[in-house]
């Protein structure tokens, strides 16, 4: 019985009881024979002279009624759903837990399996049929009021056509707390008895543990199951303290730790397990026995607590996110105005003039303060991306000479190609500039010790390795990794929590925005991957870049040689001037004011509106119509797609032109389905401005 989970605990009680002076008889776990032969038998303990100990190994079988019928009830109020299952789907019985978690009466028929487990729950538990040993299923729980919980099945199946199914069903609500815990803590439940662990119990998937006394924080381990010893790293064993299998740094003492689940709140105790570097956390719960002592339930919530750790951190990266766009967008309109006024009065005094330096000074720094905006937007994942089929091979050629030049002589770059790499679809620039702020960042790791090495490597992977990495549900087929490893200072854990949040930074003060792994975040995000940093401290940093592999297509392949063609022999105009109607939409005057006066100068016939509504007015009365529309996307009251969507039948053939501090991609569903609209970021210069104008009204008359 070495090994099994409950033969140690059978002999050291029993080796207690005779030690005293006390004949003893415990029922043993069951002995496997081998070909299909498994036997019971009952071990018992008679003190003798001089301080012996007689052992005897008696056949099995139940001792009396009583055991069963207690063993029954252990079951049936157990803090976990226990129930058998038929081939065909149905239930064919189940214990008091189950029938609180479904909601059913005493009584009450089960319903099939398929009512039971949301979506492909109940498939996957048949499709465990003929396999050997116990199956491990996550699903989620459907009660009959309709709410659904996430939980966690071990399935074994008996031998044979028509062999029933065994299912141990536990779970953790959104709370984290096992919903099947609280309820059987909170219900009457009868009192387990003093026996031996059962079998269902040794070979339950959460730890099943039997105190010798009614004080978590002083009582023995009498008897353990498997789980809780593989959970411990062998730790829990008969004979020590309950309390020292758990880890007391936060300063919490055990009765403090045990004391809402002792005092049958209905909510678990929480503790780390002292089990090797990995921390693992378990929910505790507490359950009476007979002769004053307890047994505890041992469930392994780690995985669960590593997901809402990702989920809390998934929910602050969208807050930052939604409010650095937010941030974004409104400078944007700002430097747009500063922009444009900016160019008029270099037009009034071109190069010679006395303010001509001082002009071009702010031009820059509008400039400047544009890329740190784009930046931002790129985070917030609503920067405008040109998507294109890149091959990574010809960018990392083109970018190397880039690398060379921001790494420093102390550090060694070395580019690395993997073979066969599959084509992605990016926008170039910004999968050139993420790859750059990667390298920057490496070579500041490294400036304090000297240099070092620099690899950017290149690789094809599996859709299972991006899984690996932590992706949840990336595209199945092939993807591209590209990794960019140091060997600076690294990083400890709860820098790594922080990386990519903007304006988070670890430099002095003025030598960095804290943008740079935010815009890399962003850029990567909104090509449709996924970034990881692996980092340790005095061993170097590695960033993962994965992005899944492109097949263009036929018309794919045409509309890029199009594209170089044009690339070649488009020229913008000379001629910026032109006649036309122009509608102006745009609710910041600053903006509008200084646009319109530009285009009017230029020979157009302009007209302002400083919302929707205004200009859905004038666009009514306005019998001779526009030739041209241009409008701001965001605006109070009717904004920019809905003036589109109430003037349709107004606009005819006029042209649409969308200008936003937001990016096209949040509006990329009325671009697509409208053939005479267009769009212009902010912010925008007097030329560009000029120059979308002449483009637009040019495609109009053709």
């Amino acid at each position: 019985w070495a090994g099994s989970g409950g033969g140690d605990g059978v002999v050291y009680r029993l080796g207690r009881a005779a030690a005293r002076g006390e004949g003893a008889c415990e029922l043993l776990p069951p002995l496997d024979l081998g070909e299909g032969r498994v036997e019971r038998f009952h071990l018992e303990a008679s003190p003798q002279e001089g301080g012996l100990i007689l052992w005897r190994l008696k056949d099995g079988g139940p001792r009396d009624a009583g055991s069963a019928l207690a063993l029954a009830d252990w079951c049936l109020h157990a803090p976990v759903a226990l129930f058998s299952l038929r081939v065909n789907g149905e239930i064919a019985n189940g214990n008091a837990t189950f029938r609180d978690w479904l909601g059913l009466s005493e009584g009450a028929p089960f319903p099939p399996l398929k009512e039971v487990l949301a979506g492909d729950g109940a498939k996957a538990v048949q499709q465990t049929r003929g396999g050997e040993g116990v199956a491990r299923i996550d699903a989620r729980l459907k009660a009959r009021d309709g709410i659904e919980s996430p939980v966690a099945l071990a399935v074994e199946w008996t031998p044979g056509d028509s062999g029933m199914g065994r299912v141990v069903m536990y779970g953790l609500s959104a709370t984290g707390t096992p919903p099947g815990v609280t309820q059987a803590m909170a219900s009457d439940a009868p009192q387990t008895t003093g026996r031996t662990l059962d079998e269902m119990f040794a070979n339950a998937p959460f730890g099943v543990v039997k105190l010798d006394g009614a004080d978590p924080e002083t009582a023995i381990i009498e008897d353990v199951n498997p789980a809780l010893v593989q959970l411990t790293g062998g730790k829990a064993i008969p004979g020590i303290k309950f309390c020292d299998l758990f880890n007391w740094d936060d300063g919490r003492s055990p009765d403090e730790a045990f004391a809402a689940a002792m005092a049958g709140s209905g909510e678990p105790a929480e503790a780390r397990l002292e089990s090797g570097e990995t921390p693992v956390y378990a929910h505790l719960a507490f359950a009476p026995a007979r002769g004053g002592k307890r047994v505890a339930y041992v469930i392994d919530v780690t995985t669960w607590k590593e997901m809402e750790r990702q989920f809390s951190q998934a929910n602050k990266m969208q807050a930052v996110g939604q409010l650095a766009g937010g941030v974004a967008h409104d400078f944007n309109n700002l430097l747009t105005a500063v922009r444009l006024n900016c160019d008029e009065l270099l037009n009034r005094h071109p190069v010679g003039d006395p303010d001509y330096s001082e002009l071009q000074s702010i031009n820059q720094t509008v400039a400047r303060a544009a890329g740190l905006v784009r930046k931002l937007l790129a985070f917030s994942r609503k920067q405008t991306f040109r998507m294109e089929t890149l091959d990574i091979g010809d960018l990392l050629s083109d970018v190397s000479v880039l690398l060379r030049q921001i790494v420093e002589e102390t550090v060694r770059l070395d580019i690395v190609h993997g073979r066969d790499l599959p084509l992605i679809k990016a926008d170039k620039g910004q999968l050139e500039t993420a790859i750059i702020n990667l390298a920057a960042n490496a070579r500041d790791a490294m400036r304090d010790q000297g240099g070092g090495s620099l690899v950017v490597k290149t690789a094809r992977v599996s859709d299972e390795i991006v899984r690996n990495a932590g992706a949840p549900n990336p595209r199945e087929g092939d993807w591209l990794a590209i990794a960019v490893t140091d060997e600076g200072h690294g990083m400890d854990k709860s820098t790594l929590e922080k990386i990519f949040e903007p304006f988070f930074t670890t430099k002095e003060a003025g030598k960095g925005t804290g943008l740079g792994l935010a815009t890399v975040y962003g850029i990567v995000k909104q090509s449709g991957g996924f970034l990881f940093a692996d980092s340790e401290v005095g061993k170097g940093t590695t960033f993962t870049i994965y992005l899944p592999g492109h097949l263009p297509t036929e018309e794919e392949t045409v509309e890029l040689k199009q594209a170089e063609v044009e690339k070649t022999v488009e020229k913008a105009p000379e001629d910026l001037s032109g006649r036309g109607r122009i509608l102006l939409v745009e609710d910041e005057d600053a903006v509008r004011n200084i646009a319109a006066k530009t285009l009017a100068k230029r020979g157009y016939d302009v007209m302002e509106a400083c919302d929707g509504e205004e200009a859905y007015e004038i666009l009514e009365d306005e019998e001779e119509g526009f030739d041209l529309v241009i409008s701001d996307v965001v605006m109070p009251g009717l904004d920019g797609p809905g003036l589109l969507e109430k003037a349709r039948h107004l606009l005819k053939d006029t042209r649409i032109v969308f200008i936003s501090g937001y990016a096209a991609e949040q509006f990329s569903d009325t671009l697509s389905k409208e053939q005479e609209i267009s769009f212009l970021p902010k912010p925008f210069t007097l030329t560009q401005l000029a120059e979308k104008v002449k483009e637009e009204l040019s495609a109009r008359e053709s």
